[in-house]
């Protein structure tokens, strides 16, 4: 099904390529035909679609690094077969037929690899060269269209409330403000998810808008909001232009105050794109969301939201009409459904058009594999604006998919700490891409398709869908819930022993990496556990287990630390974890083959690794006896960082050769036990400490002495 899914979309893009143009012989699309009719019309912005991808091209996917991330291509393994991870989508244009092109035009926009074209600044003559070179085949126009406005925004706060939030935030510690800001929230049960410790985490948004402005307001400070990159697609520049809709759209997704508002997604990382000129101004071209798309796409990202609401063309650009929303005509809705062949959830906003006799909706929210998001008031009924469907294709699909509050919702403003409100798809849209963060934060190895039909399943007219309502308000609990419920997959834990044997007697920290499809939680009786006991007679008796929480978290490398040890004894450890699957916990252990959930791993396994702490390093070096007791100079002297240590034992008996700083501390305890009589070398390794002077002592109920020794880095 997935192989048939990916064929029907590149065939139609084809067919859909072939159909754009005239003939072999006239290379000239039909709306930049009739552009080029008006005399008045000198410059265009064109699409420059290429015949294939050049010799070899295949050959460029034996790479897939050298295309897309490691994150991309996992994401992609949802919905793809391993080893037809990448397709020919995916390989980048000729660079001969785009220098070609390049050097005939006024401006290089985009290169659009998935629809092999490239976006470009072109005047007349310009238009008649490239329709000329063999491997173009064919030009048309890139789409413009007016943004139909949101309503105004409606008020503004100007009394922000600081709240400090813990670490961990969870729903029961938080207030979401009140009035619109908490009902934008409970109206969708996001709430009732945050109490579970699932606030996106593990997911990333690529959000875009017209630009994103105060990015240093509270809603985006209080619980840092992770911003791993930027790109102004408009200006080809990492530098974001500002602007108050994408402060609005990012701050309901996915931000963070509480008392004043809280976003569904406030724990994902997000990537922000600028694909829109001033939405309330100016035309908008679509190679900037194509663009970005691409973007988002190799940068891993798992949802792009992007509340697009367009419908009426620029004067004279009347070849699209509500007739063309069918799901394949429009370039942007075949990239937006070609993202999601990629393995992203694309949560588009419904558009602000209202109703009509027929559809009201604009590209991509045709799209069959977008999710498509409409209004409701904070009473739950239509929102007046809210555009309809259906779709024009055969049988026609009912859009909207699914809906949220987008009336009158609270969000950061783009002055000081303020907040201001407003209404259009384009707040319902983002508090849904929050939501699909939740769903995915919970069970990674959901599809696209089966978060959407998630989220369908259980919203609130799922029983009767219609074009007003769609399959209705969603409900973020039960969709966390069914899939927490789907998942099959045990955590995964990692670890590399770094010893068998050690001389440290002071506590040793062990690492390992614990992923899942899923949540880790923190909680008491479900965070990730090492268990561990002791033996000080060679493994004859043990301790009971002990189990220590991990101390320290980076990415998903946990530590744990074992309390010291003496000289001699045995140490066994294992470590254990569990998920959020329902509605057992998923649990494993490492070695693996313990049991027990809640606290993970309660029963040890069969095997466990293990550990000796013992005088590492001491060798004879001899066979004789010493007649005395002796402690020799170390060497090298100075050293950096390790020096030997030499050392004469007469007879039998309990020796320590200790280290100790120029403050009299000990640093490291080198020997502690019983010596047979002999002449033994010990290695010190200094790698930790500082440079500087440092004195070793050997002590035996016979014999003292201690040593200077010069650490040099």
């Amino acid at each position: 099904m997935k192989r048939y899914y990916s064929f029907f979309i590149i065939i139609t893009f084809l067919s859909l390529s072939f159909l754009s143009f005239r003939s072999t012989e006239n290379k000239i699309g039909s709306m930049l035909s009739k552009a080029m009719d008006d005399e008045a019309n000198q410059n265009f912005v064109v699409w420059v679609y290429f015949k294939d991808k050049g010799p070899n091209a295949i050959s460029k996917l034996n790479d897939p690094l050298s295309i897309v991330s490691q994150r991309s291509l996992d994401r992609r393994s949802k919905v793809k077969p391993a080893g037809e991870l990448l397709d020919y989508t995916d390989i980048p244009l000729n660079n001969d037929y785009v220098n070609m092109v390049a050097g005939n035009v006024i401006k290089v926009r985009h290169r659009i690899k998935w629809l092999n074209c490239m976006s470009v600044e072109v005047n007349r003559e310009q238009v008649n060269t490239i329709s000329h070179m063999d491997h173009v085949k064919g030009i048309e126009l890139v789409e413009k269209f007016r943004r139909i406005k949101e309503e105004p925004e409606l008020s503004s706060d100007l009394s922000p409330v600081f709240i400090n939030p813990t670490d961990d935030p969870l729903a029961d510690t938080l207030t979401y403000g009140t009035g619109n800001a908490l009902t934008q929230i409970t109206q969708i049960k996001v709430n009732l998810v945050h109490n579970q410790g699932i606030k996106g985490q593990g997911i990333m948004i690529a959000s875009f808008d017209a630009g994103f402005s105060n990015l240093t307001h509270e809603a985006f400070t209080t619980y840092p909001m992770k911003i791993q990159t930027t790109y102004d697609f408009q200006n080809h520049t990492p530098s974001l232009t500002g602007h108050s809709h994408g402060t609005a759209t990012l701050c309901l997704t996915g931000g963070y105050k509480p008392g004043k508002m809280v976003g569904p997604a406030y724990g994902s990382t997000f990537i922000l794109g600028r694909t829109e000129v001033d939405p309330n101004e100016v035309t908008a071209e679509m190679d900037n969301w194509i663009a970005a798309a691409h973007w988002a796409d190799s940068l891993g990202a798992d949802i792009i939201t992007s509340s697009l609401g367009y419908l009426e063309f620029d004067p004279g650009y009347t070849s699209y009409t509500w007739q063309d929303m069918n799901g394949n005509t429009m370039p942007i809705t075949i990239a937006a459904d070609l993202a999601v062949n990629k393995g992203i959830i694309v949560s588009n906003s419904a558009g602000n058009n209202g109703t009509s006799t027929h559809n009201t909706l604009g590209g991509p929210a045709d799209g069959d594999s977008v999710l498509t998001v409409g209004a409701v008031t904070s009473t739950g009924t239509r929102a007046s604006f809210s555009s309809i469907g259906p779709t024009t294709d055969a049988p026609p699909r009912i859009k909207p998919d699914v809906m949220a509050m987008g009336n009158n919702n609270y969000y950061a403003s783009t002055t000081g700490n303020n907040y201001s409100t407003g209404s259009g798809t384009s707040f319902s849209c983002p508090l849904t891409s929050g939501v699909c963060a939740l769903v995915l934060s919970a069970n990674r190895n959901l599809t696209p398709l089966q978060v959407m039909g998630i989220l369908k399943k259980f919203a609130s007219n799922s029983s009767s869908p219609n074009n007003n309502m769609g399959w209705g308000i969603i409900d973020a609990s039960l969709s966390v819930d069914s899939a927490r419920k789907l998942d099959n997959w045990t955590p995964v834990i990692l670890h590399t022993q770094p010893f068998t044997m050690t001389s440290l007697t002071t506590a040793i920290t062990m690492k390992a990496k614990i992923t899942d499809n899923g949540i880790i939680r923190n909680w008491t009786n479900e965070a990730p556990l090492l268990y561990y006991r002791k033996s000080t007679n060679g493994g004859t008796t043990w301790s009971a287990y002990s189990s220590v929480n991990y101390t320290a978290v980076n990415l998903d490398t946990f530590s744990f630390v074992i309390p010291a040890s003496v000289i001699g004894t045995t140490v066994q450890y294992y470590f254990a974890a569990q998920d959020i699957a329902l509605p057992t916990p998923k649990m494993v252990t490492l070695p693996d083959g313990g049991s027990g959930v809640t606290p993970p791993g309660s029963t040890a396994p069969p095997t466990r690794f293990q550990y000796i702490v013992a005088m590492v390093g001491i060798e004879p070096v001899s066979n004789e006896i010493p007649d005395v007791f002796k402690l020799h100079t170390n060497y090298p002297n100075p050293f950096n960082p390790i020096t030997k240590i030499k050392f004469d034992i007469a007879k039998n008996t309990n020796a320590k050769l200790l280290v100790y700083d120029v403050l009299g501390r000990v640093v490291e305890t080198l020997v502690n036990g019983e010596l047979k009589a002999g002449r033994y070398e010990v290695d010190f390794d200094g790698y930790s400490l500082s440079s500087g002077v440092y004195f070793y002592k050997l002590v035996t109920s016979d014999f003292v002495d201690t040593k200077k020794m010069l650490m040099i880095k």
